[in-house]
């Protein structure tokens, strides 16, 4: 067997370069293609060489039709699925057909409505030749790139399996026999601990279901799959209440089972089904949605606060000796531990910095400035450079400390679902905390509460979800409530 000394990370850590994302770009350069030709026409020939000074109403119209007409048809003959855009020669044969049959009904439009003489011959001519240009040039860099991105593997997801026995390896058989450039298998894990192989078909078996969770901190896993026979129901239901924890998409490589396990749906590796359990959280559009307005409202508002977060710098170190931040280490994405930054708030030779003590109502450690800083959550300004670097978003499960107890229990032992939420990245904001789940956690059943909003907000995330939270934490601030 090989253990954690073995675990070093193979071939590509990123992932995998998103089909869902790829396409829906490639309908939106379709639609803007077509509208873009159709003005460049227009401005060239009718503009610029005829020298008419005739409105673009209607070309413009024409050209919205034209484009909503040529995406929707591409969009029915499948056109926009990633392996109909890796073929160059279907995708000039069927534009050029679908972009015919746009164009046909666009003119017998015109002759029923009498409306062709509207419009100037050599603006359609140059505006059909320079769409279908456009559209050729478009989709001959698409295909270069795709082809680099197979050979770079930017387009194979990072697969890992469980189960080392047979089943396994008539999986790893299959997924073999599927091109490199769609799946990496990067190891095996088991979650037994004797009577492992060293490797299945070829592929290493690198250890324990711990050692994969380690495994996963240093390696960015797309999907793990289960490959266990059916009679071992409590095996797999223990692995996918642990496995549930990782940022991946948790697949069976087997049959429906007994309704007790959530099943989102089926798919397939080639010729290999799969039973969908759980899905990624934030992933495609919503992953790049939250990058976004990360980066984006964190620079803004980092900037915007610059100045008052210079202020609280001088009252801090007007007040008391020490630094102006507090460094303290906590749980990040899929249980890292990041260095998160406050402004400092205790006195320098009282604070904890492991964070297993619990700041209590008129804590003796708590500065004349961190009171009021407590109380308006200023002291959480500094987590702004977080958002900033990327190891945290403005809105999400808050992040706690390592050694952070509930109830007298570490908190991950005393809440079962705990780790669960490190699926995301922590916020300096988040749903539990506009809910009045803020302050002390003093008992088992105020963790239980809190991990219960975070995994409510992770399962319904949305930007305008987000919004709302970022308005709603201003009025919490202002009622102050359980803040000390």
């Amino acid at each position: 067997m090989v253990g954690v000394a073995d675990l070093t990370p193979p071939g590509r850590i990123s992932r995998a370069i998103s089909s869902e994302i790829v396409t829906g770009v490639t309908k939106l350069f379709d639609f803007l293609i077509v509208n873009a030709a159709a003005s460049g026409a227009f401005f060239i020939y009718i503009t610029t060489i005829l020298g008419n000074q005739d409105p673009y109403d209607n070309y413009a119209l024409t050209a919205l039709v034209a484009a909503i007409l040529f995406v929707a048809g591409f969009d029915r003959l499948d056109g926009y699925e990633f392996k109909r855009l890796s073929s160059l020669r279907w995708q000039a044969t069927r534009g050029l057909l679908v972009w015919g049959g746009s164009v046909s009904l666009l003119l017998l439009a015109a002759f029923v409505t009498k409306m062709s003489g509207n419009y100037s011959r050599g603006w359609a001519l140059a505006w059909l030749t320079g769409t279908y240009g456009a559209f050729l040039l478009y989709r001959t860099l698409l295909w270069l790139a795709i082809r680099r991105w197979a050979r770079k593997g930017y387009l194979a997801r990072n697969v890992v399996v469980v189960g080392a026995g047979e089943l396994c390896a008539l999986l790893v058989a299959k997924l073999h026999l599927l091109p490199v450039s769609e799946v990496a298998i990067l190891g095996i894990f088991d979650d037994r601990e004797t009577r492992i192989p060293a490797a299945v078909r070829g592929v290493p078996v690198r250890g324990t279901i711990e050692d994969l969770l380690k495994f996963s901190r240093s390696v960015l896993i797309d999907e793990v799959i289960i490959a266990l026979p059916l009679d071992a129901e409590h095996r797999i239901k223990s692995l996918v209440e642990r496995l549930s924890q990782l940022p991946a998409d948790l697949r069976l490589s087997i049959e429906p089972l007994a309704r007790t396990f959530p099943v989102r749906g089926v798919a397939r590796h080639g010729e290999t089904p799969v039973i969908e359990i759980v899905d990624r959280p934030l992933r495609h559009w919503s992953a790049l949605t939250k990058w976004f307005e990360d980066k984006i409202l964190g620079i803004m508002f980092l900037i915007a606060l610059a100045p008052l977060m210079g202020i609280i710098a001088v009252l801090i170190k007007l007040d008391s000796r020490g630094p102006v931040f507090f460094v303290q280490d906590r749980f990040g994405f899929n249980n890292q531990v990041i260095r998160v930054f406050k402004f400092r708030t205790m006195y320098a030779n009282k604070g904890d910095i492991s964070g297993a003590k619990r700041t209590v109502r008129n804590d003796p450690r708590v500065t004349r400035v961190g009171r009021v800083l407590r109380a308006l959550s200023l002291d959480e300004l500094p987590q702004l450079i977080n958002v900033v670097t990327g190891e945290m978003s403005l809105v999400g499960p808050r992040p706690h400390a390592v050694t952070m107890r509930a109830g007298g229990e570490l908190y991950y032992d005393a809440v079962g679902e705990y780790l669960h939420r490190h699926r995301v990245k922590p916020g300096i904001t988040g749903w539990a905390q506009v809910n009045g789940l803020r302050g002390e956690i003093d008992t088992i059943e105020k963790a239980r509460s809190r991990v219960d909003y975070d995994l409510h907000y992770i399962d319904n995330w949305t930007f305008w979800k987000d919004i709302k939270i970022l308005f709603m934490s201003l009025r919490v601030v202002f009622v102050r409530e359980n803040a000390y």
